[in-house]
């Protein structure tokens, strides 16, 4: 790539296989914009250099964040918005007058999948499977819609801290070895973990299985789509080409599992 050209980056761990930069790349080019989605993989120690190195190139128009540094990043930036603030991970970064600035798009990616599979969450039980940025994300979005919720994770002492912080009042942190009790009682069961959950076979409608790894589900795919169209008019400021993008992550999503 030219030196000077705009670019957008990706930061977090094997980011090389993420289906992100294919229709975020198609999005740009269909917006006329002249811009490029470039992954980076960074190691948390290299994650403040990285950081500085963005705030000081202004040819980067922003970032995407994801595992493992959604947490970490916040720190590192010059201005928090309030929804990112209040869950407690970024997974944008845009470029504003103080400097960089995060936002969290997840939770608003969450809704929107719902609400395209047509899952109404009001009144019911949910369990989320992890404690990281992602399932953050998540609760902050299911908070006083869902009737209860369950965050289950290895670390439980990770599980009451984000249980504590985002105010789950009904429901509340699980160890990993209540997983299965959880899981039959939720109507919701969400996966925000880079593994396979065992059971996820068995939850079948009325229930719903949303898998937040995006190589392995709909519900994934559709997660990421829908938090890449706001990131998207974040860094742009204007509406996202939402049908070609859409079509270039099914493209990408296929060429990935053939």
């Amino acid at each position: 790539m030219a030196e000077g050209s705009r670019r957008v980056l990706l930061i977090g761990s094997a980011v090389g296989q993420s289906l992100s930069a294919a229709f975020q790349n198609a999005g740009f080019q269909a917006a006329g914009i002249d811009c490029r989605y470039q992954p980076i993989d960074v190691e948390a120690n290299s994650l403040p250099r990285l950081i500085d190195d963005i705030r000081r190139d202004r040819g980067v128009l922003g970032a995407n964040v994801t595992i493992p540094h959604k947490q970490a990043v916040l720190p590192l930036l010059d201005e928090i918005d309030p929804g990112a603030n209040r869950i407690g991970a970024v997974n944008t970064i845009s470029r504003v007058d103080s400097g960089l600035k995060g936002w969290n798009t997840d939770g608003q990616g969450f809704e929107a999948a719902l609400e395209e599979l047509r899952f109404e969450v009001s009144g019911k039980v949910a369990a989320v499977v992890g404690a990281g940025g992602a399932a953050r994300a998540v609760v902050a979005s299911l908070l006083h819609r869902a009737d209860r919720i369950y965050v289950v994770n290895r670390s439980l002492r990770r599980a009451e801290e984000l249980c504590r912080e985002l105010g789950v009042e009904r429901g509340g942190p699980a160890s990993f070895a209540e997983l299965a009790r959880v899981a039959s009682i939720a109507s919701l069961v969400v996966n925000a973990t880079p593994a396979d959950l065992p059971f996820a076979a068995s939850i079948v409608s009325p229930r719903l299985y949303f898998d937040l790894r995006s190589r392995k589900s709909n519900s994934g795919r559709l997660m990421l789509l829908h938090q890449g169209l706001a990131a998207f008019e974040i860094w742009t400021g204007r509406p996202a080409p939402a049908a070609v993008m859409r079509a270039a992550l099914k493209r990408a999503a296929e060429a990935a599992v053939a």
